[in-house]
């Protein structure tokens, strides 16, 4: 289970200390109770692998396989089954008064390739004999392996940080950092020995975490472009191979662009609405001003004494 996974538990646990805090004030001060913003975003992913090892289990009762394929080398390019746009899909919603955190739900179907023709360590059991060689992973020799879709979906806390807004508020320059995690659901295409193995796509086959920087530009107060890293930790623990599963650590990074819309989810939204006069109040006036401090009048003078009546003999 995942809560017994003590790296995942420090994971998630330097998630929140990096993302807590109190949120700063970014926006005009209204008088509203309530705030809110939901924005939805599409666009396409660049992603690098870094090399890991595969952990395969397969074959029958007396003729069982159990053996790795030691860091092996992958890229993101697609095979006749992985054909297709590398797109991303988010949408969030911005839920504090001041609209600095936000819940984020993303889905990112990234491909994984073991690049072909490379050398390869196979080290274990084949058919209950012992084996320790190299070979060529290549497509010739029978041998290919694609995750056709990791099918990553995660559930990220957002922290948003203002860098600029000009005056009329039609341009914004944000800051995010994101953390979070969830399932991932990879469909599966690959060739052992020549065996084929195709499995469908959306069958729960392990978790994915990461942490991801962007910059948000937003123009006319409600679309957007965003571009950012993202550094992934996906568990795979059911990778379906010809009569067998396989198991696998993957590590990949990502430089994502995204194109979405914004729009408030109150009203009188200060991140909507056009200022007066072009200027955004710094400061609330207070209901009941303090009276000015005035200096004490001078005492006025004393009245000069009426002479005395003059008197006769």
């Amino acid at each position: 289970m995942l809560t017994g996974n003590t790296s995942f538990k420090i994971f998630f646990l330097f998630i929140t200390v990096l993302l807590a805090g109190r949120a700063t004030a970014q926006v005009s001060m209204y008088d509203a109770d309530r705030r809110g913003s939901v924005y939805i975003g599409i666009g396409s992913n660049t992603a690098t692998h870094r090399p890991s090892t595969i952990e395969i289990t397969q074959g029958t009762p007396g003729f069982s396989s159990s053996y790795t394929l030691d860091q092996v080398a992958a890229d993101s390019k697609t095979t006749s089954k992985a054909a297709g746009f590398a797109y991303n899909v988010k949408v969030g919603y911005f839920f504090d008064y001041n609209q600095t955190f936000a819940v984020e739900l993303s889905y990112e179907p990234v491909k994984y390739h073991v690049t072909d023709g490379q050398k390869v360590k196979l080290k274990g059991t084949v058919d209950n004999a012992a084996v320790d060689t190299s070979f060529a992973f290549s497509a010739a020799n029978g041998y290919f392996y694609n995750i056709d879709g990791s099918n990553m979906i995660s559930v990220n806390l957002v922290k948003r940080f203002q860098l600029l807004q000009i005056k009329s508020h039609n341009v914004r320059l944000d800051a995010l950092v994101k953390g979070g995690g969830g399932p991932a659901m990879p469909h599966v295409f690959n060739s052992i020995k020549g065996k084929v193995a195709e499995y469908p796509s959306f069958q729960l086959g392990g978790w994915n975490a990461g942490l991801e920087a962007a910059l948000r530009l937003t123009i006319m107060r409600h679309v957007y472009v965003e571009g950012g890293y993202r550094y992934s930790y996906a568990s795979y623990n059911d990778i379906g191979v010809y009569s067998g599963t396989a198991t696998q650590k993957l590590s990949t990074s990502q430089v994502i662009f995204t194109v979405g819309y914004t729009f408030a989810t109150t009203k009188r939204n200060p991140l909507f609405t056009k200022p007066e006069r072009y200027y955004r109040p710094l400061t609330i006036k207070p209901i009941y001003p303090e009276p000015l401090d005035v200096a004490d009048p001078e005492p006025a003078p004393a009245p000069a004494p009426e002479p005395a009546p003059e008197t006769t003999e």
